[in-house]
């Protein structure tokens, strides 16, 4: 029997959902809503609203993370196997994370993988907020059995597609962000999400959602320039990623989606600003195997749902993405709804049954040696680490006991078990000196007893305001100008300051 699956798109703007049927030739759009994400109503209301249109029951659920949750790293890990490449990647995380990485819950996608090496992105969510986002589809019986980033889905739609570009980007345009995804030979090789106040881009969502006039209160002059500088941002993220992975392949198409494509001139204005080709998504066109029921065709707006509709017809076998229903978040009830796919899994048990005692009989004196060779490996690598353990009882334990101890060790380092990360410091500082000073710091050393501030400004006095401004705070005491002189060019002032932290 063909299965229905709710795509439910979760914006800054708008809560959207399509409900599409599987069929044998493609898919069946059966149902599609937006609603407006108010103020005094927020997700959950609109979430209420949604599902008071399309009846949830008896349908799979896809949604996403919203928007400014997720942070993405690209990163090269030397590994070719997936599984350990998940057991090793949050020790990855840890060195580049500015909170503890046991808060967040972490997943990839990879990139390209060679002989000895992973490229792959890295995507990041609070487990408080997965446990707070998940809390708003309980009061509707509603639980999503998978939860991705938004835009990827779709994303994979393009890709799929046999007249998609090699080489191209997708936009998707909304009041308050604007998330790219880069792919580079047929793969996604990068996902930012850039911040874009697009003033009263918001109200244009809210009255299409709700199939009204946009009227003339829209103000298009400041949008295109908020466009033009979208388009600089745009411009810098592809510049560093070029600089950063060495890959000089750029897009050869660009395609908008999301509130911003609502509006006629957008389409112009970034094909101007990046120097590209560009067109507005209509996925439901460009992929030529999704059908609309008749009633629908006048509801449906590409702008608004096609993020829903790739969520909708995502192939989760297939296609690459992200899924935060893991750990503690992982569906508890996976209940087998079709008696086919229950007939195959027996098919497939019996035979995996049958190669395990196969393989426990001929392969038992293969096994043997390699496990052999891998605790003598494991055993070399500990003595190589820890050359001073000497007495090798159980390797593993030991090494785990040894990586204790240096973390208690560690547990003094700047921005650890202190009252005061190394980040508040900073913000701290920066608040303290006034922005109209003209000050260049060119070293700065935060440890466990004091700070170290090295830098040029312009005079003396501006060194005794620096002073001044770092004495007001509560966070450190003792602020000293520990030297101060004029530099080779006599036009400036080297300064160094040292204070320490308040107890």
């Amino acid at each position: 029997m063909p299965r229905t699956i709710i795509g439910l798109d979760i914006s800054e703007d708008t809560v959207t959902a399509v409900q599409a049927k599987s069929m044998m030739q493609g898919y069946q759009v059966t149902g599609c809503v937006a609603v407006p994400i108010t103020e005094a109503g927020g997700i959950r209301v609109a979430l209420r609203a949604v599902c008071e249109e399309i009846d949830p029951k008896g349908s799979a659920c896809n949604s996403v993370i919203e928007d400014g949750h997720v942070s993405f790293r690209n990163l090269s890990m030397p590994f070719t196997d997936l599984k350990k490449i998940r057991q090793t990647l949050v020790f990855e995380l840890e060195t580049l994370m500015a909170s503890s990485v046991d808060k967040h819950l972490v997943d990839f996608i990879d990139v390209n993988r060679s002989a000895s090496q992973t490229d792959l992105i890295a995507a990041t969510v609070d487990r408080a907020f997965i446990a707070e986002h998940l809390s708003n589809f309980e009061p509707l019986g509603v639980e999503p059995e998978i939860l991705d980033v938004r835009n990827l889905p779709l994303a994979n739609q393009v890709l799929m597609q046999p007249d998609s570009p090699e080489n191209g980007m997708l936009l998707c345009i909304g009041s308050k962000k604007c998330s790219i995804i880069l792919f580079l030979d047929k793969k996604i090789v990068l996902i930012r999400q850039l911040p874009f106040n697009a003033a009263g881009l918001a109200e244009v969502a809210s009255l299409t959602a709700k199939r009204e006039p946009v009227g003339e209160s829209f103000d298009s002059q400041a949008y295109v320039a908020q466009l033009a500088s979208l388009c600089r941002s745009i411009n810098l993220t592809l510049r560093g990623f070029q600089v950063e992975t060495g890959n000089i392949s750029k897009p050869e198409k660009v395609f908008i989606t999301g509130p911003g494509s609502l509006l006629p001139e957008t389409a112009e204005i970034v094909s101007k600003g990046l120097a590209l080709p560009v067109s507005l998504l209509n996925l439901r066109e460009t992929a030529g195997n999704i059908q609309l029921s008749e009633h629908l065709v006048s509801l449906y707006n590409p702008a608004l749902m096609d993020n829903a509709l790739g969520l909708a017809i995502r192939e989760s076998k297939k296609a690459k993405g992200f899924n935060f229903r893991r750990e503690e978040f992982q569906v508890k009830t996976q209940l087998v709804r079709i008696k086919k796919e229950l007939i195959h899994a027996s098919i497939y048990l019996s035979i995996i049954l049958v190669l395990l005692a196969v393989n426990s009989l001929v392969d038992y004196r293969d096994l043997k040696k390699r496990t052999a060779d891998l605790e003598s490996r494991i055993k070399a690598i500990f003595t190589q680490t820890f050359p001073e353990i000497t007495n090798i009882v159980d390797p593993m334990h030991q090494m785990n006991t040894k990586i204790s101890e240096l973390k208690n060790t560690a547990a003094g380092a700047p921005g650890i078990n202190m009252d005061r990360t190394v980040l508040e410091t900073l913000n701290d500082i920066s608040a303290r000196i006034p922005k109209n000073l003209k000050v260049q710091v060119n070293r700065m050393v935060v440890d466990q007893d004091g700070i170290q501030i090295r830098g040029t400004t312009d005079t003396f006095n501006t060194v005794d305001s620096i002073k001044k401004g770092l004495e007001s705070s509560e966070m450190y005491q003792d602020v000293v100008i520990a030297s101060a002189n004029l530099d080779q060019s006599g036009k400036g002032v080297r300064f160094e300051i040292k204070m320490g932290r308040a107890q």
